[in-house]
């Protein structure tokens, strides 16, 4: 019996979408990561994202494989390359201490998927049991995504300054969650429904940050140079929300410049040489 029009677009339209919004959002910081490989130089990507992104697609290649879901299984093939690619490039580029976290989060990957995936074969009791336990893991990975969020929110709340939330990425985040949890209600699944409902409203909520906390440029630091070492300490994402070389988004304006990225503003172009002026008193 043939599908009626709601159906389809509930049980295919949505989910392929969705599934190409996903693939996009992996490759956007693909651009920053070359960019970085033809300079040697890291700049202020930062890199940790990456190797949590190899954990959360494999988990949910793994579900979806499970469910026979070729929506959910699409987008997080080529997700696993992307991250292994990007990690390993910008392992190299790193500094120790930015290394060790990224040996820490690939080590932890490699030591507790395969441990998933024996339980998985050998132990579980039944396809149910076996599709909780990747969804567990790909819910897991993804409380660790939202700690981000929540941090930068704090931040924008304390300072009452937005200018640390990326609106091009947040945007596409709130597109991608409301996708997958339209998806996840329309088949009843759970694992795929709550993860990406709780992102949709943390997604919703910095939107509204940006507008009742208008950004404003960071003060220019003395001595600070925009190819220094960039601490990922505390923002996952890099600070600079218009560089389409940091984000991988294009700006929101065109050619006409009349709006140029904080970057621009602050240091100028990286090609640029500008004299160095002292303020005498």
């Amino acid at each position: 019996m043939a599908k009626d029009g709601p159906n389809v677009f509930l049980d295919t339209v949505v989910p392929a979408l969705g599934a190409l919004v996903s693939t996009l959002m992996y490759l956007a910081p693909l651009k920053a990561v070359l960019k970085a490989h033809r300079e040697k130089n890291l700049g202020e990507l930062n890199p940790l994202p990456f190797g949590v992104t190899i954990a959360n697609c494999v988990a949910w290649l793994c579900y979806g494989l499970l469910k026979h879901d070729p929506f959910v299984t699409t987008p997080n093939t080529p997700g696993v390359l992307i991250g292994v690619f990007m990690t390993t490039t910008a392992y190299g580029l790193a500094e120790e201490a930015v290394r060790q976290r990224l040996r820490f989060v690939v080590c932890l990957t490699a030591g507790v998927m395969p441990v998933l995936g024996v339980f998985t074969a050998f132990f579980a009791e039944n396809l149910a049991q076996q599709q909780a336990i990747w969804g567990l893991a790909g819910n897991t990975i993804a409380l660790i995504y939202y700690a981000a969020p929540l941090t930068t929110m704090w931040d924008v709340i304390r300072t009452r300054n937005s200018s640390s939330i990326l609106v091009p990425l947040t945007v596409m985040n709130t597109l991608n969650a409301a996708l997958w949890t339209t998806y996840g209600i329309a088949v009843l699944d759970v694992y795929i429904w709550l993860p990406n409902g709780i992102g949709l409203a943390l997604s919703v909520l910095q939107i509204a940050l940006r507008v009742v906390f208008p950004a404003r440029p960071a003060p220019v630091l003395p001595g600070h140079h925009h190819h220094g070492a960039y601490s990922p300490l505390h923002h996952p994402a890099p600070p600079h929300a218009d560089d389409p070389a940091v984000t991988g988004i294009a700006p929101t304006s065109g050619p006409s410049g009349a709006k140029y990225s904080r970057l621009e503003e602050n240091f100028g172009h990286a090609s640029e040489t500008r004299p160095l002026q002292l303020d005498r008193e």
